[in-house]
Protein backbone atom coordinates (compact mmCIF):
# COMPACT_ATOMS: atom_id res chain seq x y z
CA UNK A 1 0.00 0.00 0.00
CA UNK A 2 1.35 3.62 -0.79
CA UNK A 3 0.85 6.83 0.96
CA UNK A 4 1.42 10.45 -0.31
CA UNK A 5 4.12 11.97 1.33
CA UNK A 6 4.77 16.47 1.77
CA UNK A 7 7.97 15.29 0.43
CA UNK A 8 9.50 18.89 2.11
CA UNK A 9 9.89 20.46 -1.30
CA UNK A 10 10.16 23.98 -1.07
CA UNK A 11 7.69 26.44 -3.47
CA UNK A 12 8.30 27.42 -6.36
CA UNK A 13 10.05 27.35 -9.74
CA UNK A 14 9.35 30.52 -10.91
CA UNK A 15 10.47 32.31 -8.04
CA UNK A 16 13.82 30.93 -8.48
CA UNK A 17 13.96 27.85 -6.86
CA UNK A 18 15.80 24.42 -8.49
CA UNK A 19 12.76 22.33 -6.29
CA UNK A 20 9.75 20.69 -7.14
CA UNK A 21 6.18 21.83 -6.74
CA UNK A 22 5.08 20.77 -3.14
CA UNK A 23 2.53 18.94 -2.48
CA UNK A 24 -0.62 19.54 0.28
CA UNK A 25 -2.33 16.50 1.21
CA UNK A 26 -0.68 14.77 4.21
CA UNK A 27 2.32 15.50 6.80
CA UNK A 28 5.31 14.52 5.58
CA UNK A 29 6.90 11.11 6.43
CA UNK A 30 10.57 10.15 7.33
CA UNK A 31 12.91 9.70 4.45
CA UNK A 32 13.32 6.04 5.95
CA UNK A 33 9.57 5.41 4.70
CA UNK A 34 10.23 6.57 1.59
CA UNK A 35 10.04 3.87 -1.30
CA UNK A 36 13.48 2.85 -2.87
CA UNK A 37 14.00 2.22 -6.35
CA UNK A 38 16.43 1.18 -8.72
CA UNK A 39 18.67 4.34 -9.87
CA UNK A 40 16.22 5.80 -12.22
CA UNK A 41 18.87 9.07 -13.38
CA UNK A 42 20.77 7.11 -14.43
CA UNK A 43 18.54 5.47 -17.34
CA UNK A 44 16.45 6.78 -19.83
CA UNK A 45 13.15 6.03 -19.56
CA UNK A 46 10.49 5.64 -22.29
CA UNK A 47 6.41 5.29 -21.44
CA UNK A 48 5.45 2.81 -23.95
CA UNK A 49 1.60 2.78 -25.18
CA UNK A 50 0.60 -0.14 -27.11
CA UNK A 51 -2.44 -0.27 -28.88
CA UNK A 52 -4.18 -3.32 -31.07
CA UNK A 53 -6.07 -2.43 -34.38
CA UNK A 54 -9.22 -1.95 -32.56
CA UNK A 55 -7.28 1.20 -30.32
CA UNK A 56 -7.41 -1.04 -27.19
CA UNK A 57 -4.17 -1.22 -24.70
CA UNK A 58 -2.53 -4.62 -25.38
CA UNK A 59 -1.42 -6.01 -21.76
CA UNK A 60 1.21 -9.14 -21.52
CA UNK A 61 4.02 -7.71 -23.26
CA UNK A 62 7.57 -8.78 -22.41
CA UNK A 63 10.66 -6.82 -23.35
CA UNK A 64 11.69 -9.24 -26.37
CA UNK A 65 8.43 -7.69 -27.91
CA UNK A 66 9.54 -3.89 -28.45
CA UNK A 67 12.93 -3.03 -29.80
CA UNK A 68 14.18 0.54 -29.20
CA UNK A 69 16.65 2.34 -30.93
CA UNK A 70 18.52 6.17 -30.15
CA UNK A 71 19.30 8.03 -33.11
CA UNK A 72 18.72 5.38 -34.96
CA UNK A 73 21.06 2.67 -32.86
CA UNK A 74 19.76 -0.25 -31.20
CA UNK A 75 19.72 -0.22 -27.55
CA UNK A 76 19.76 -2.98 -24.65
CA UNK A 77 16.48 -2.56 -22.80
CA UNK A 78 17.27 -2.83 -19.16
CA UNK A 79 14.20 -2.17 -17.41
CA UNK A 80 11.07 -2.95 -18.53
CA UNK A 81 7.70 -3.55 -16.54
CA UNK A 82 3.84 -2.18 -16.99
CA UNK A 83 2.23 0.35 -14.81
CA UNK A 84 -1.90 0.54 -14.47
CA UNK A 85 -4.16 2.60 -12.44
CA UNK A 86 -7.15 -0.16 -14.05
CA UNK A 87 -8.06 -2.56 -12.24
CA UNK A 88 -9.46 -4.40 -15.16
CA UNK A 89 -6.04 -4.59 -16.82
CA UNK A 90 -3.83 -7.90 -16.10
CA UNK A 91 -0.30 -6.79 -14.26
CA UNK A 92 1.33 -10.19 -14.94
CA UNK A 93 3.69 -8.75 -17.15
CA UNK A 94 5.21 -6.30 -14.28
CA UNK A 95 8.41 -8.42 -13.08
CA UNK A 96 8.55 -8.70 -8.94
CA UNK A 97 12.08 -6.62 -9.50
CA UNK A 98 10.00 -3.49 -9.98
CA UNK A 99 7.13 -4.12 -7.79
CA UNK A 100 7.74 -0.80 -6.14
CA UNK A 101 8.07 1.05 -9.50
CA UNK A 102 4.65 -0.41 -10.71
CA UNK A 103 3.33 0.38 -7.85
CA UNK A 104 4.59 4.30 -7.71
CA UNK A 105 3.58 4.69 -10.73
CA UNK A 106 -0.36 3.64 -10.30
CA UNK A 107 -0.82 6.97 -8.87
CA UNK A 108 -1.13 9.37 -11.20
CA UNK A 109 0.08 13.31 -11.33
CA UNK A 110 -2.19 15.75 -13.39
CA UNK A 111 -1.31 19.53 -13.75
CA UNK A 112 -4.16 21.02 -15.95
CA UNK A 113 -2.42 24.38 -17.97
CA UNK A 114 -5.05 26.55 -18.60
CA UNK A 115 -3.29 29.11 -21.81
CA UNK A 116 -5.19 31.89 -21.08
CA UNK A 117 -4.09 34.09 -23.82
CA UNK A 118 -5.11 31.81 -26.12
CA UNK A 119 -8.10 30.58 -25.44
CA UNK A 120 -11.10 33.03 -26.36
CA UNK A 121 -13.91 33.43 -23.89
CA UNK A 122 -15.79 30.97 -25.11
CA UNK A 123 -13.22 28.35 -25.35
CA UNK A 124 -12.13 29.25 -21.71
CA UNK A 125 -15.67 28.57 -20.28
CA UNK A 126 -15.96 25.33 -22.15
CA UNK A 127 -12.58 23.87 -20.55
CA UNK A 128 -13.29 25.10 -17.76
CA UNK A 129 -16.42 23.05 -17.36
CA UNK A 130 -15.19 19.84 -19.03
CA UNK A 131 -11.86 20.22 -16.41
CA UNK A 132 -14.26 20.96 -13.37
CA UNK A 133 -16.09 17.53 -14.64
CA UNK A 134 -12.90 15.73 -14.79
CA UNK A 135 -11.87 16.82 -11.70
CA UNK A 136 -15.19 15.51 -9.65
CA UNK A 137 -15.74 12.26 -11.72
CA UNK A 138 -11.97 11.38 -12.55
CA UNK A 139 -9.36 12.13 -9.98
CA UNK A 140 -9.28 9.05 -7.80
CA UNK A 141 -7.99 8.59 -4.17
CA UNK A 142 -3.85 8.51 -4.30
CA UNK A 143 -3.74 10.74 -7.68
CA UNK A 144 -2.20 14.43 -7.31
CA UNK A 145 -3.18 17.35 -9.40
CA UNK A 146 -2.56 20.50 -9.73
CA UNK A 147 -4.06 24.02 -12.10
CA UNK A 148 -1.65 25.63 -14.02
CA UNK A 149 -3.14 29.43 -14.45
CA UNK A 150 -1.71 32.98 -14.44
CA UNK A 151 1.94 32.30 -14.91
CA UNK A 152 1.89 30.17 -11.47
CA UNK A 153 0.92 26.68 -9.98
CA UNK A 154 -2.86 27.76 -7.99
CA UNK A 155 -1.43 27.98 -4.38
CA UNK A 156 1.96 27.28 -5.27
CA UNK A 157 1.74 23.42 -5.07
CA UNK A 158 0.05 20.08 -6.06
CA UNK A 159 -2.48 18.88 -4.10
CA UNK A 160 -4.56 15.97 -3.48
CA UNK A 161 -7.58 17.78 -2.40
CA UNK A 162 -10.38 18.10 -5.30
CA UNK A 163 -11.89 21.43 -3.64
CA UNK A 164 -8.58 23.11 -3.77
CA UNK A 165 -8.31 21.78 -7.56
CA UNK A 166 -12.10 22.95 -8.54
CA UNK A 167 -11.30 26.31 -6.97
CA UNK A 168 -8.00 26.77 -9.00
CA UNK A 169 -9.99 25.90 -11.95
CA UNK A 170 -12.29 28.57 -11.29
CA UNK A 171 -9.99 31.13 -10.46
CA UNK A 172 -8.73 30.83 -14.37
CA UNK A 173 -10.08 34.56 -16.11
CA UNK A 174 -10.07 35.45 -19.82
CA UNK A 175 -6.93 37.54 -20.68
CA UNK A 176 -8.14 41.15 -21.72
CA UNK A 177 -6.16 40.45 -25.13
CA UNK A 178 -6.35 36.79 -26.51
CA UNK A 179 -5.17 35.65 -29.92
CA UNK A 180 -8.64 35.75 -31.23
CA UNK A 181 -9.04 39.21 -30.82
CA UNK A 182 -5.59 40.07 -32.74
CA UNK A 183 -6.49 38.01 -35.37
CA UNK A 184 -10.02 39.60 -35.54
CA UNK A 185 -8.97 42.30 -37.87
CA UNK A 186 -7.31 40.38 -40.41
CA UNK A 187 -11.23 39.58 -41.28
CA UNK A 188 -11.92 43.20 -42.13
CA UNK A 189 -10.72 45.57 -44.99
CA UNK A 190 -8.03 45.41 -45.88
CA UNK A 191 -7.83 41.70 -45.10
CA UNK A 192 -4.52 39.34 -44.76
CA UNK A 193 -5.06 35.95 -45.28
CA UNK A 194 -3.41 34.27 -42.33
CA UNK A 195 -0.31 34.24 -40.00
CA UNK A 196 2.20 32.91 -42.68
CA UNK A 197 1.10 36.17 -44.87
CA UNK A 198 1.65 38.05 -42.01
CA UNK A 199 4.68 37.02 -40.82
CA UNK A 200 6.18 37.19 -44.46
CA UNK A 201 5.29 41.45 -44.83
CA UNK A 202 6.78 41.55 -41.29
CA UNK A 203 9.58 40.89 -43.03
CA UNK A 204 9.49 43.04 -45.93
CA UNK A 205 7.80 40.98 -48.30
CA UNK A 206 6.58 43.94 -51.00
CA UNK A 207 5.61 42.13 -53.33
CA UNK A 208 3.37 40.43 -51.20
CA UNK A 209 1.74 43.52 -49.66
CA UNK A 210 1.52 44.93 -53.56
CA UNK A 211 -0.49 41.77 -53.90
CA UNK A 212 -2.85 42.04 -51.49
CA UNK A 213 -3.26 46.19 -51.82
CA UNK A 214 -4.02 45.22 -55.48
CA UNK A 215 -6.78 42.37 -54.45
CA UNK A 216 -8.24 44.41 -51.62
CA UNK A 217 -8.95 47.34 -53.82
CA UNK A 218 -10.08 45.74 -56.59
CA UNK A 219 -12.66 43.35 -54.60
CA UNK A 220 -13.95 46.38 -52.45
CA UNK A 221 -13.46 49.92 -54.52
CA UNK A 222 -15.32 52.03 -52.21
CA UNK A 223 -13.89 51.04 -49.43
CA UNK A 224 -10.44 51.47 -51.19
CA UNK A 225 -11.14 54.84 -51.90
CA UNK A 226 -12.28 55.38 -48.48
CA UNK A 227 -9.23 54.25 -47.28
CA UNK A 228 -7.29 56.96 -49.35
CA UNK A 229 -6.31 54.42 -51.97
CA UNK A 230 -3.99 51.95 -52.99
CA UNK A 231 -1.02 53.57 -51.05
CA UNK A 232 -3.21 53.87 -48.24
CA UNK A 233 -4.16 50.29 -48.08
CA UNK A 234 -0.69 48.81 -48.56
CA UNK A 235 0.17 51.22 -45.30
CA UNK A 236 -2.87 49.86 -43.15
CA UNK A 237 -1.53 45.95 -44.20
CA UNK A 238 1.48 46.58 -43.55
CA UNK A 239 0.77 48.48 -40.17
CA UNK A 240 -1.67 45.63 -39.65
CA UNK A 241 0.60 42.92 -39.74
CA UNK A 242 3.89 43.98 -38.14
CA UNK A 243 1.11 44.79 -34.85
CA UNK A 244 -0.61 41.43 -34.93
CA UNK A 245 3.59 39.58 -35.16
CA UNK A 246 4.72 41.77 -32.41
CA UNK A 247 1.65 41.36 -30.26
CA UNK A 248 1.58 37.02 -31.06
CA UNK A 249 5.15 36.98 -30.25
CA UNK A 250 4.47 38.56 -26.96
CA UNK A 251 1.54 36.17 -26.46
CA UNK A 252 3.41 33.14 -27.42
CA UNK A 253 6.42 33.57 -25.56
CA UNK A 254 5.08 33.79 -22.04
CA UNK A 255 2.98 30.78 -22.72
CA UNK A 256 5.86 28.97 -23.44
CA UNK A 257 7.29 30.79 -20.40
CA UNK A 258 5.05 28.73 -18.45
CA UNK A 259 4.92 25.01 -20.46
CA UNK A 260 8.60 25.32 -19.49
CA UNK A 261 8.24 25.81 -15.72
CA UNK A 262 5.17 23.49 -15.41
CA UNK A 263 7.99 21.43 -17.01
CA UNK A 264 10.93 22.24 -14.80
CA UNK A 265 9.54 21.89 -11.50
CA UNK A 266 7.72 18.32 -12.20
CA UNK A 267 10.76 16.84 -13.88
CA UNK A 268 11.83 16.57 -9.90
CA UNK A 269 9.00 14.23 -9.28
CA UNK A 270 9.45 10.53 -10.29
CA UNK A 271 7.36 8.66 -12.92
CA UNK A 272 5.00 10.09 -15.82
CA UNK A 273 3.42 12.93 -14.73
CA UNK A 274 0.42 14.28 -17.56
CA UNK A 275 0.38 18.15 -18.50
CA UNK A 276 -3.31 18.51 -19.86
CA UNK A 277 -2.78 22.30 -21.89
CA UNK A 278 -5.79 23.56 -22.83
CA UNK A 279 -5.52 26.11 -25.88
CA UNK A 280 -6.56 26.95 -29.32
CA UNK A 281 -3.11 26.99 -30.45
CA UNK A 282 -0.63 30.12 -31.07
CA UNK A 283 1.58 31.62 -33.22
CA UNK A 284 4.71 29.41 -33.55
CA UNK A 285 6.91 30.84 -36.71
CA UNK A 286 10.26 31.79 -34.91
CA UNK A 287 9.74 29.28 -32.29
CA UNK A 288 9.60 26.10 -33.71
CA UNK A 289 13.04 24.94 -32.57
CA UNK A 290 12.22 26.21 -28.62
CA UNK A 291 8.85 24.36 -28.78
CA UNK A 292 11.35 20.63 -29.93
CA UNK A 293 13.52 21.75 -27.06
CA UNK A 294 10.63 21.96 -24.67
CA UNK A 295 8.99 18.89 -25.39
CA UNK A 296 12.38 16.81 -25.62
CA UNK A 297 12.87 18.33 -22.07
CA UNK A 298 9.42 17.29 -21.04
CA UNK A 299 10.16 13.89 -22.23
CA UNK A 300 13.18 13.59 -20.64
CA UNK A 301 11.58 14.48 -16.70
CA UNK A 302 8.97 12.13 -17.79
CA UNK A 303 6.22 14.39 -18.66
CA UNK A 304 3.63 13.58 -21.18
CA UNK A 305 1.97 16.78 -22.89
CA UNK A 306 -1.43 16.51 -24.19
CA UNK A 307 -3.38 19.25 -25.76
CA UNK A 308 -7.55 20.01 -25.69
CA UNK A 309 -8.63 22.71 -28.45
CA UNK A 310 -10.83 24.66 -26.41
CA UNK A 311 -12.67 25.76 -29.72
CA UNK A 312 -14.57 22.79 -29.89
CA UNK A 313 -16.65 20.81 -33.02
CA UNK A 314 -15.07 23.37 -35.62
CA UNK A 315 -15.69 21.62 -39.28
CA UNK A 316 -19.10 20.34 -39.23
CA UNK A 317 -18.35 18.82 -42.70
CA UNK A 318 -15.73 16.09 -41.52
CA UNK A 319 -17.19 12.56 -41.64
CA UNK A 320 -14.89 12.31 -38.62
CA UNK A 321 -15.39 14.85 -35.88
CA UNK A 322 -13.83 13.57 -32.87
CA UNK A 323 -10.07 13.21 -33.88
CA UNK A 324 -7.13 12.11 -31.68
CA UNK A 325 -4.79 12.23 -34.29
CA UNK A 326 -1.93 14.12 -33.49
CA UNK A 327 -1.21 14.45 -37.96
CA UNK A 328 -4.71 15.08 -38.78
CA UNK A 329 -4.94 18.72 -40.24
CA UNK A 330 -8.12 20.66 -39.53
CA UNK A 331 -9.13 23.50 -41.59
CA UNK A 332 -8.61 27.22 -40.32
CA UNK A 333 -9.26 30.05 -41.79
CA UNK A 334 -6.52 32.99 -40.73
CA UNK A 335 -4.33 30.52 -38.21
CA UNK A 336 -1.82 27.83 -37.93
CA UNK A 337 -1.96 27.66 -34.25
CA UNK A 338 -2.44 24.20 -33.87
CA UNK A 339 1.29 23.45 -35.24
CA UNK A 340 2.85 24.28 -31.72
CA UNK A 341 0.47 22.17 -29.53
CA UNK A 342 1.46 19.50 -32.24
CA UNK A 343 4.97 19.61 -31.83
CA UNK A 344 4.75 19.32 -28.47
CA UNK A 345 2.27 16.05 -27.99
CA UNK A 346 4.14 14.44 -30.18
CA UNK A 347 7.77 14.69 -29.03
CA UNK A 348 6.43 13.96 -25.69
CA UNK A 349 3.62 10.83 -26.62
CA UNK A 350 0.72 12.33 -26.07
CA UNK A 351 -2.12 13.40 -28.47
CA UNK A 352 -3.97 16.31 -29.38
CA UNK A 353 -7.90 16.03 -28.66
CA UNK A 354 -10.07 18.65 -31.11
CA UNK A 355 -13.07 18.85 -33.05
CA UNK A 356 -15.30 17.25 -29.07
CA UNK A 357 -17.70 19.86 -28.21
CA UNK A 358 -17.93 17.16 -25.28
CA UNK A 359 -15.06 18.09 -22.89
CA UNK A 360 -15.81 15.84 -20.45
CA UNK A 361 -15.22 13.06 -23.13
CA UNK A 362 -12.15 14.95 -24.14
CA UNK A 363 -10.83 15.33 -20.93
CA UNK A 364 -11.81 11.24 -20.55
CA UNK A 365 -9.61 10.21 -23.84
CA UNK A 366 -6.59 11.74 -22.11
CA UNK A 367 -7.37 9.75 -19.14
CA UNK A 368 -7.48 6.30 -20.57
CA UNK A 369 -4.45 6.62 -21.99
CA UNK A 370 -2.01 7.75 -19.79
CA UNK A 371 -3.37 5.28 -16.99
CA UNK A 372 -2.18 2.25 -18.74
CA UNK A 373 1.59 2.25 -20.04
CA UNK A 374 4.87 0.21 -20.30
CA UNK A 375 7.88 1.87 -18.89
CA UNK A 376 11.30 0.62 -20.88
CA UNK A 377 14.40 1.68 -19.12
CA UNK A 378 17.58 2.31 -20.99
CA UNK A 379 21.25 2.92 -20.48
CA UNK A 380 21.82 5.54 -24.11
CA UNK A 381 25.59 3.76 -25.34
CA UNK A 382 26.00 7.31 -26.48
CA UNK A 383 26.61 8.37 -22.32
CA UNK A 384 27.44 11.88 -22.79
CA UNK A 385 24.77 14.16 -21.39
CA UNK A 386 25.49 16.97 -23.94
CA UNK A 387 22.30 18.93 -23.72
CA UNK A 388 22.03 17.73 -27.71
CA UNK A 389 18.22 16.31 -28.50
CA UNK A 390 18.50 12.60 -29.25
CA UNK A 391 15.65 11.06 -31.30
CA UNK A 392 14.45 7.61 -30.00
CA UNK A 393 12.31 5.09 -31.96
CA UNK A 394 10.31 2.18 -30.24
CA UNK A 395 8.86 -0.69 -32.42
CA UNK A 396 6.58 -3.93 -31.82
CA UNK A 397 8.00 -7.13 -33.32
CA UNK A 398 4.11 -8.71 -33.58
CA UNK A 399 2.06 -6.99 -37.03
CA UNK A 400 -0.60 -4.88 -36.29
CA UNK A 401 0.45 -3.30 -33.04
CA UNK A 402 0.49 0.33 -33.06
CA UNK A 403 3.22 1.57 -30.60
CA UNK A 404 3.34 5.64 -29.46
CA UNK A 405 6.28 7.14 -27.48
CA UNK A 406 7.85 10.30 -26.82
CA UNK A 407 9.54 11.04 -30.12
CA UNK A 408 13.22 12.12 -28.67
CA UNK A 409 14.91 13.36 -25.14
CA UNK A 410 17.31 16.03 -24.09
CA UNK A 411 20.17 14.49 -22.75
CA UNK A 412 21.09 16.02 -19.60
CA UNK A 413 20.65 14.53 -16.09
CA UNK A 414 17.92 14.45 -13.90
CA UNK A 415 17.67 16.62 -10.81
CA UNK A 416 17.42 14.84 -7.85
CA UNK A 417 14.04 12.53 -7.49
CA UNK A 418 11.64 13.64 -4.76
CA UNK A 419 8.99 10.86 -4.39
CA UNK A 420 5.60 11.80 -3.53
CA UNK A 421 3.96 8.22 -2.29
CA UNK A 422 5.89 5.66 0.74
CA UNK A 423 5.01 2.48 0.78
CA UNK A 424 3.92 1.04 4.26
Amino acid sequence: MARLVSCGVAAWLLLGSARAFPVHGQNPQPASQQPTFRSATALVEVDVIVLDRQGNFVPGLRAADLSLFEDGKPQKIQQFYMVTHDLGTSVDSVASEYAAQAQYGAHRVFVLVFDEGHLAHDSLMRVKHGAEQFIRDQISAGDVGGVFVNGGMYKGRLTTDKAELLAGVRSVTPAFDNRQALLAPFREFPRIPGETHATRIADGARELVDELGVRACNDSPFECQLAGGLQQVENLIQQKARLYVRQARMLTARTLQNLQAAARGLSRIPGRKTVVFMSEGFYVEESRGILETIAAQAARGGTAIYSIDGRGLTNGTSPNPDVVRADRARSTVFDTGEDGPTILTAGTGGFMVRNIDDMARAFGLIVRDTSTYYVIGYQPENSAMDGKVRKIEVKAGAPGLKVRARKGYAAVALPPQETLWSRD
